[in-house]
């Protein structure tokens, strides 16, 4: 069974006021961190990654632009650990519905991932667009943390095939294609780049791609 996925921090959504970087608290800049980390998520799911600026969460966690940069580096930074949480948050609602449909086909069981990763983006649709808009600038490295969240969301999809394909390249390429096609069925009808979205046709492609793949395997 996979690990859970863990966070590095927990968000405490109250505000506090962020008022010296000389307290005495030792524990200031953990909380600072912490609440410059919930400002950003509320401004990404509530507005999007485009309304994300160093300046505005700074004043709205009531600290300076230099001192966010002393905690994270830059704004990229910063995104990254409100982004982390975020696929945390659709991690535990895969992992659920792997749980819940643990017993059931590979058909089903795959249908049951895809359907709970379209529930996460309806249901998140702006927090959910900025994992995927977001990107480091030329020459930076993703940090090795945040690419092993990614890696452990594929790893939901790669437990489902193990039973069927024992050769772990093969597993890891079929879970990269299946987790491509559903995220572009998913994003294409969010867009509505196809036409008006309708949850139902959603699920019918996503249905056209699993269930000639799974009767493959089975």
């Amino acid at each position: 069974m996979n690990e859970p996925l863990v966070v590095a921090v927990e968000v405490n959504l109250v505000h506090t006021c962020a008022m010296s970087m000389a307290t005495p608290d030792d524990n200031f800049r953990d909380r600072l961190r912490v609440q410059l980390i919930a400002v950003a998520r509320e401004v990404l799911t509530s507005q999007g990654l485009g309304a994300l600026q160093a300046r505005r969460i700074a004043r709205d966690a009531q600290c300076s632009v230099g001192t966010l940069y002393n905690i994270f580096g830059d704004i990229d930074g910063l995104i990254l650990a409100a982004n982390q949480l975020t696929l945390a948050d659709l991690g535990q609602a895969l992992e659920e519905a792997a749980r819940g449909a643990a017993n059931r086909d590979l058909k089903a069981r795959l249908m049951v991932l895809a359907n709970a990763y379209l529930a996460f983006a309806i249901a998140h649709p702006k927090a959910w667009r900025a994992v995927f808009e977001h990107r480091l600038p030329d020459g930076a490295e993703l940090p090795a943390f945040y690419a092993e969240d990614r890696r452990r969301l594929l790893a939901l999809i790669e437990a489902e095939l193990a039973a069927s394909m024992p050769d772990a390249d093969a597993r890891l390429i079929a879970a990269h294609a299946l987790f491509s096609a559903v995220h572009g069925i998913v994003q294409l009808s969010l867009d509505e780049m196809l036409g008006g979205f309708n949850a139902a046709q959603c699920e019918r492609q996503i249905r056209f791609i699993i269930e000639p793949f799974a009767r493959g395997l089975t």
